[in-house]
């Protein structure tokens, strides 16, 4: 609304982010969940608007006073200035604002072509802070043109009438002027929302006598400024001094409203509960009536808060606060207690009923999920609750806190998620149980002790924060970084402004409305700028190099300045950025100004040619020096060279200012043909081109979204199967060493023969000097060579006496049985030749393929060799163990022939640094390295 009701948010998510997302597809999407009757209501406005509208601005061409123009600009700048003071009602779907002031005297003194525009000129700083939906917009644009137009006929038909003597004229035209503009936005705005949202007339409350009179004090204080326009235009700040008390009277409910709510939640805070509290408790008492009080405390928040981090415990409250006023009544009072404790005031409702509204409420908050940032996953909470009622549990307030309070204790005792009633037992509360809950007072000091300090946070990192507009070329922060840089931006700003301003004074041209419509053209096209991966797409430039063209240098710099607000708009870059911007671009309008001053000879076709012609050229110079300047900035702070980053960045630019270029070019030639509606042609085929252009880009996020999200699948199911893979490997490990062990306690004579000789091959392999990957293939092999004889019968592997022929035969098959069990695992692949081989001869007598020398893998005549040191050393069923200096005599004469000389001289070069085997005196003397 206005300082009286004249903005209206259609729908909460109708301000639009200052961000690139804001065109993706986010406004369609709410536009088309307006209901019908909405967007009719819409468009007929719309419709009435433009009609009215369109033949008056075809009058302006014929030029109007000095005078006028001075009105106008005075006027429509301090409406546009007083729409960026809002005052939110306390429903929060309203807005004040105090721009109404300035729409009488606007109506009642400048002419009608004039007066259409203030509606335009009034919203654009508004929306460029705002942001509000196109369709939001349009309407309140649309809405202030008919009321202000109804105004301004009202006010001359009443003026220019001989019935009345001048001065009742002049007093009947403010009355007059002050009820229709008030009625009509009032009934513009309340039908709106009786189309969008179903309310009657007096559910929107527009026609009340709060709005009615803080509208009619408005306007009359508008009369009052036209008066004083009047008498003297000097005399005007002293007619708007009341105006800031208005102001602030506005701001009263909403400041009133604050102080009841509790910030982080929207729900009534501790203080206005216990004063409602104390009321219905009045009432209740008085007439003898029921009521209830429901207390909740929000489970396990403290979890929460250090598994997610404080903001996701501040959503969890903020979406339990949803449930309850999703839940409840609305005359029912739900409150932040402190905490993660709420409480809700029922009136007339006893016990049972509120029982049955805490279950619902304790449903609803458990089967709710709850988005947070920093869990790729919805989190989930619950309520613990009790519910204590007047006169039944309780007689006065902090009584009835109490008891639902000890019901909430009860209700975590027994497991949580659950709800209690008061109840008669007494409850064994914990030792540090701290001292029972009681309402704010109402009147007196509240004295509290002092808090204790909150945790300091850390500033979040600015790294890792998304830009609002992440995909643009990104400004350098010039003073933070260099003299040079520093150097550079000052000089770029103030050549640019200096070089500006003298254009504006010294320019030839007096064409001031259509400059207006130029620069609004650019400050359109620059709105809707399109972000691209490397920069953004804008039409603004065509604007830029049109009124170059038609108004040479005094264009420059308001186009200039046109541009750098609305991007600051959006991007809230920082001012040192703002200006190198405004500076940059004068500069480069300039350039483009004087090369199509260069090329303006001929007369005809052959000027129409040669502007066209300049327009290319004035493409190519306003990009080179825009770009150009960007350029060295950019180099500068990146420290590299500024070719290469205009070559990496902006030379892909060139040929759409080429054709920026020549669409300029011709829009100054058709305009000196059809004026403004040259601008109003070519604008249009400039927003299909927007339009076609954002529809591609949607679709191309949309589907590198998709894209991403598929990556995203494939690397969760990626880590999902690692996970999967090495468990399985785990447990495959682990059942075949319980199997190794099986092996090994077959015979109680080799019991811990695997693992010792797996030691003794890592300490071989290790003094050899094996990679980290190597020794664990090799502790794989060691532990499993003998698993092969699983498929030995315990007849022919426990036999006392030799083996005979065919049993040798059979006990020879051992190893290549194993390498066949392990081959089956599929991730031991690289261990099967170390287990097929462990019992090859290095002379080639071995089995069972006879290899010889360094055919037989080094982890097989490693394993070979710690097996028979460990086999020697050990007491067997068909011999005794052998002294450790007879088994290692054994293996240097064997060395050569059945064991490989480096792994026999290796183990050797390992003996003296630690005993294989504690307490085994017989091995006491053999160590093994570590």
């Amino acid at each position: 609304m206005s300082a009286f009701p004249t903005d209206v948010r259609l729908d909460e998510a109708d301000v639009a982010e200052p961000t690139h997302e804001a065109g993706s597809g986010s406004t369609g999407k709410a536009y088309r969940d307006l209901p019908i009757r909405a967007k009719l209501f819409l468009f007929a406005t719309a419709a009435i608007a433009a009609g009215i509208v369109v033949p008056l601005i075809s009058r302006i061409s014929h030029g109007d006073s000095r005078r006028d123009w001075t009105t106008f600009f005075v006027l429509g700048s301090l409406a546009a200035l007083s729409q960026l003071f809002v005052v939110f009602t306390p429903r929060g779907d309203h807005s004040y604002h105090t721009s109404i002031v300035y729409l009488i005297p606007a109506a009642m003194l400048l002419p009608p072509e004039l007066v259409v525009l203030i509606a335009t000129v009034q919203h654009v700083p508004d929306w460029l802070k705002y942001r509000y939906r196109w369709y939001v917009q349009t309407f309140n644009i649309c809405s202030f043109t008919l009321a202000s137009m109804a105004t301004w006929g009202v006010a001359h038909v009443i003026r220019g009438s001989q019935l009345l003597n001048p001065d009742l004229r002049l007093a009947m035209a403010g009355i007059a002027a002050c009820i229709v503009l008030v009625g009509i936005n009032h009934f513009l705005l309340a039908s709106m929302l009786h189309f969008q949202r179903d309310w009657s007339f007096q559910e929107t409350g527009l026609f009340s006598y709060e709005y009615l009179s803080s509208d009619l004090v408005l306007t009359g204080l508008g009369v009052t400024m036209f008066i004083f326009w009047r008498i003297d235009p000097w005399m005007i700040p002293f007619a708007l001094a009341p105006l800031v008390l208005i102001h602030r009277s506005l701001s009263v409910p909403q400041l009133e409203a604050e102080a009841r709510v509790d910030p982080k939640t929207g729900l009534f805070n501790a203080r206005h509960f216990a004063s409602a509290l104390a009321e219905e408790l009045g009432r209740a008492s008085r007439f003898e009536r029921p009521m209830s009080l429901i207390m909740a405390d929000l489970d396990l928040l403290r979890d929460i808060n250090n598994t997610y981090g404080h903001l996701a415990g501040d959503a969890v409250l903020q979406g339990i606060a949803e449930v309850f006023r999703a839940q409840l009544r609305h005359y029912d009072v739900p409150a932040r207690f402190g905490g993660e404790e709420f409480s809700i005031l029922l009136p007339e409702t006893p016990p049972e009923h509120a029982l049955e509204i805490a279950e619902r409420i304790r449903r609803a908050v458990a089967e709710r999920t709850f988005e947070v940032e920093t869990s790729s996953e919805p989190i989930r909470a619950t309520v613990s609750i009790g519910v204590a009622g007047y006169p039944k549990d309780a007689q006065d307030s902090n009584e009835l806190i109490h008891q639902a309070d000890l019901a909430v204790y009860r209700a975590k005792l027994q497991g949580r998620n659950r709800v209690l009633g008061a109840s008669a037992e007494p409850l064994l509360l914990p030792d540090e149980r701290t001292e029972r809950l009681v309402a704010v007072p109402e009147d007196g000091d509240h004295i509290v002790p002092l808090p204790r300090v909150a945790e300091a946070k850390p500033d979040p990192d600015r790294r890792q924060q998304a830009h609002p507009r992440p995909h643009a070329v990104h400004g350098p922060r010039f003073f933070s970084l260099s003299r040079r840089l520093s150097a550079l931006v000052g000089i770029v700003s103030l050549l640019g402004v200096g070089a500006g301003v003298l254009g504006l004074l010294l320019g030839g041209s007096h064409d001031i409305f259509g400059l207006i419509a130029v620069v609004a053209l650019v400050g359109v096209g620059q709105a809707l700028a399109l972000e691209l991966d490397d920069g953004s797409v804008s039409a603004s430039a065509v604007g830029a190099l049109a009124g170059a063209a038609l108004f040479g240098p005094r264009a420059a710099l308001a186009i200039a300045v046109t541009t750098a607000a609305v991007d600051w708009s959006a991007r809230r870059t920082q001012f040192h950025t703002v200006f190198f911007n405004i500076g940059a671009l004068t500069l480069a309008g300039l350039t483009a100004a004087g090369v199509f001053r260069a090329c303006q000879f001929g007369q005809g076709g052959v000027s129409d040619l040669m502007t066209a012609a300049g327009g290319v050229a004035a493409g190519i110079a306003y990009f080179g020096v825009n770009m150009g300047l960007l350029s060295v900035a950019l180099s500068m702070e990146g420290h590299e060279r500024w070719v290469n980053v205009f070559r990496e960045r902006f030379a892909w630019l060139m040929p759409h200012y080429l054709v920026y270029g020549f669409v300029g070019g011709v829009m100054a030639i058709a305009y000196e043909a059809a004026h403004l509606y040259a601008l109003a042609v070519f604008a249009v085929p400039l927003l299909l081109m927007r339009k076609t252009q954002e529809a591609y880009l949607a679709h191309t996020q949309r589907s590198a979204q998709k894209l991403r999200q598929a990556a995203e699948t494939i690397q969760t199911q990626n880590v999902s199967l690692e996970q999967a893979n090495r468990l399985l490997k785990e447990r495959s490990t682990a059942a075949m060493e319980s199997l190794s062990a099986t092996v090994d306690a077959r015979d109680s004579y080799t019991a811990g023969h695997s693992r010792r000789v797996q030691q003794l091959a890592l300490a071989i392999g290790r003094e050899l000097g094996l990679s980290q990957a190597e020794l664990d293939l090799l502790g794989h092999a060691a532990l499993f060579h003998d698993i092969g004889k699983l498929a030995i019968p315990d007849a022919i592997l426990l036999k006392p006496a030799s083996l005979t022929g065919e049993e040798w035969a059979l006990m020879q098959r051992h190893a290549d049985e194993g390498a066949r069990i392990i081959d089956r695992l599929g991730f031991l692949n690289d261990a099967v030749p170390a287990i097929r081989h462990h019992h090859e001869r290095f002379d080639g007598t071995g089995y069972p393929d006879r290899l010889e020398g360094d055919e037989i893998p080094l982890g097989a005549r490693i394993i070979h060799v710690a097996d028979a040191l460990d086999s020697m050393l050990t007491t067997r069923i068909y011999r005794a163990a052998r002294p450790a200096t007879e088994a290692l005599a054994e293996l240097r004469r064997a060395a050569g022939t059945q064991f490989c000389p480096r792994c026999v001289t290796a183990l050797e070069r390992i003996l003296p640094v630690e005993p294989v085997v504690e307490g085994d005196s017989l091995r006491g003397e053999l160590v093994a390295a570590s």
